[in-house]
Order: C-alpha cells, then sequence, then structure tokens
C-alpha cells in the first residue's frame, strides 16, 4: 500500500519539478506547496475515484404516500431541493370534505440526495423521501367552491454562495449554489413580491386569484367572464406569465409578456387594463385540452389529452432554445426503460422543484398527480427524477 501511494505521489508531482538554478527559498516553498497538493490529490482520488461532477437519482416512480388519501391529491406546488431539503409543500385535495369540495393542503416533504462519482459507481445512490400531511393552508381561507392549482410566483435564484452540507465521503469538496430552496415559513410565506396564485369556482365559473401584500384575495386581471380560466405560472427568465384557459372552446395555454420586468406581482396582477394583451401562446396548442403549464428554467411542462399520447392526460415538455418554445414531445420518450411516467391513465399537474450547483448538472426532480393503479385512491401525488431534457 506504500508503494502504491509513493508511485501515486511521483506521477502526480513528476510534471512540477524545477530546475536546479531556480532552486531558492521561494522556489522551495512553492515545491513543498505542490508535492502537499499533488499528494493531498491523489489519495482522495485514490480513496474515491473522481470527484463527482454530476447530480443524479435512481430512476423510478415515487409515490408520496404520507400526502397521499383514499381520495383526490393532486396539483402539488413545492420548493426547489437542495441536497438535503425539507420542504413546504401545498397541494388540493377533497379528504377533508370526504369527496365533496376541493381545498388548499400543506405537507411536509423531506428530501436527500447524496452525489456521487460517475467512474466509482455505476448507478447513483436512490432519493431518501419522507412527507406527510400538515393541515390546511391557512393563507388561503376555506370557502364555498373549489380551490385548486396553488402556484407560488417567486424567483429561486440566488447569488452564488457556498453550500456548507456535507457529506461523509466528499468533506473535502467545495459545493457553490446558484439556485436554493425559498426560505418560506411552515405557513407558507413568500420573500417580499411574491404572490400565492390559485383558481377557484367560487364564484361560478372557475378563475384565477392571488393574495396580494396585505393577505387580501383578488381576482386576476386575465380571467375572461364565460369561459374557465386556471393554473398560472411565470417565466422569470423572459418574464411571461402562463396560463389555461378554455375561452377557445377547448383549454389551451394563453401567455402575456411582463414588458416592464416587474416581480412584485401584486402591482399588477389585479391591472385590468392588461388584458387586452394576453395572447394564445399558440407553440403549445393542438387538437384536445392542454392545462396546467408549469415552467422551471427553460423547459415547460404540461399536462394534455392530445391525440398520440398513451391514453388520458399525458404528461409533456418544451424546452426553450434558439430564443423560442421548441415543440412539445411526450415526457414518456426521455424516461429511462421500466420507468413508467405516463401510462393509460391519467397523469396531471407536472410541476418541477429544481437546485443548482455550479459546474454540475441541474438536479430537477418532476412532482405529478396520476389516477394510476396501485395507488391510495381517486388522483395521489408522485415523484420521479427528471432526466436531462434534449430532445424526443
Amino acid at each position: 500500500m506504500n508503494g502504491l501511494i509513493v508511485t501515486r505521489i511521483y506521477k502526480c508531482c513528476k510534471m512540477n519539478r524545477l530546475h536546479k538554478k531556480y532552486r531558492n527559498n521561494i522556489g522551495m516553498n512553492l515545491v513543498c506547496a505542490l508535492f502537499l497538493f499533488c499528494l493531498s490529490g491523489c489519495i482522495m482520488q485514490m480513496l474515491y475515484g473522481d470527484m463527482p461532477d454530476t447530480l443524479e437519482s435512481t430512476p423510478g416512480i415515487y409515490a408520496l404516500k404520507g400526502l397521499n388519501s383514499p381520495y383526490d391529491d393532486f396539483n402539488a406546488a413545492a420548493v426547489p431541493p437542495p441536497l438535503k431539503m425539507d420542504a413546504f409543500i401545498v397541494f388540493s385535495s377533497n379528504a377533508a370534505s370526504q369527496g365533496q369540495n376541493y381545498s388548499l393542503e400543506t405537507g411536509r416533504l423531506q428530501i436527500i440526495q447524496n452525489p456521487y462519482p460517475r467512474r466509482r459507481q455505476t448507478t447513483p445512490p436512490p432519493l431518501i423521501i419522507a412527507d406527510e400531511r400538515i393541515g390546511p393552508f391557512a393563507l388561503v381561507p376555506e370557502s364555498a367552491g373549489n380551490h385548486l392549482g396553488p402556484t407560488p410566483l417567486v424567483s429561486s435564484s440566488i447569488s452564488e454562495r457556498v453550500y456548507e452540507e456535507t457529506f461523509s465521503h466528499y468533506l473535502t469538496l467545495s459545493l457553490n449554489l446558484d439556485k436554493e430552496p425559498l426560505p418560506w415559513s411552515g405557513q407558507g410565506h413568500l420573500p417580499s413580491g411574491g404572490v400565492w396564485m390559485f383558481d377557484s369556482d367560487r364564484e361560478g365559473k372557475r378563475n384565477l386569484y392571488f393574495l396580494d401584500e396585505n393577505g387580501q384575495i383578488k381576482p386576476f386581471f386575465g380571467n375572461l367572464s364565460g369561459a374557465d380560466d386556471a393554473y398560472a405560472t411565470y417565466d422569470f427568465k423572459r418574464h411571461e406569465l402562463y396560463f389555461s384557459s378554455n375561452r377557445s372552446g377547448s383549454f389551451q395555454i394563453y401567455r402575456y409578456r411582463n414588458t416592464t420586468q416587474d416581480t412584485r406581482f401584486s402591482r399588477w396582477l389585479g391591472d385590468s387594463s392588461l388584458a387586452e394583451k394576453i395572447e394564445p401562446a399558440t407553440e403549445f396548442s393542438a387538437q384536445g385540452n392542454t392545462l396546467a403549464p408549469y415552467i422551471e428554467g427553460n423547459l415547460l411542462v404540461f399536462a394534455s389529452d392530445r391525440p398520440g399520447g398513451y391514453g388520458g392526460y399525458d404528461l409533456y415538455v418544451s424546452r426553450h432554445e434558439d430564443g423560442r418554445w421548441q415543440k412539445p414531445f411526450n415526457m414518456q420518450k426521455i424516461m429511462p426503460r421500466g420507468v413508467e411516467l405516463n401510462t393509460p391513465a391519467n397523469e396531471f399537474r407536472p410541476s418541477i422543484m429544481a437546485m443548482s450547483l455550479r459546474d454540475y448538472h441541474q438536479l430537477r426532480l418532476l412532482i405529478f398527480s396520476s389516477d394510476r393503479p396501485g395507488g391510495m385512491g381517486g388522483y395521489d401525488l408522485y415523484l420521479t427524477a427528471l432526466p436531462k431534457v434534449d430532445g424526443p
């Protein structure tokens, strides 16, 4: 073993030898520093292989059993996860009314994902998941009607900082975050400027609402009389608001371009003069219904019952490239073999939880709901690791 260490040190340090005429005191200090650097690097490489540059998860579909019930549980939205995540999650459920009306519920979702060195391990470690229901979403008081589609409008990008969590085999590895969990309390309060949106049929048709900075429920300026409007999401890269509406006869995706780039949403979400600027997002249109858009970075995911799927509603994705959204495709095409994301049942309301570390691939987790066989009843919530999306 000692001989092997000496051999590895020799190989690492061979190229760092200095010519004799430069070996003064400063030169000797430099040689010593280089020697110690190579020694530590060679020993770490011997023990652990190449240091990790990838965050991945074992492929699979994970049922969130602590959140699910014999009734319908869906429309989940949660914070982006770090390597160790303890997240506040909001979802729709009719469990409290035993299958009657939908209300907004909260839960706790804990996930641990360890990094791994690709050349030393052939498969990534599995996600470690724990989840539990907490109770009603206190910020939206119970009222008549059904409350669905909770969505926080707030950015999770940050100025780069050191990620301070440590892992047993990578204690010397420095990780730098540029996207992290939102500092939400257990009640769901958002940072300054952020708002919660949801949809409700409290006044008859299904309309979108938001909570202003005083906690008051206000109608979205884009609601159209006689139509159903639902599922808002915001694109923080291009400053565009997307939502679903059946104003054309079937549900399709519509867009508002926020040219002011103002992210204090309470200042303009209720401004009715902006309604004339809403336009159909025709790049996502298709025969059938297209619902529940959700944007994370350069990805837009949604649910649709368009022809060519696996049955019922399937999940689709579009990637923003070359200045535009590319043609959407069925997400089953990018899933690893044996991992059934889309099935003959319904898969609905996808949302992406993402975190990123500098020099790492981004870790993205997809939460969705499905009434597939094997659940607790009705629609249940599921989670899966999202592979890298390059195209169909």
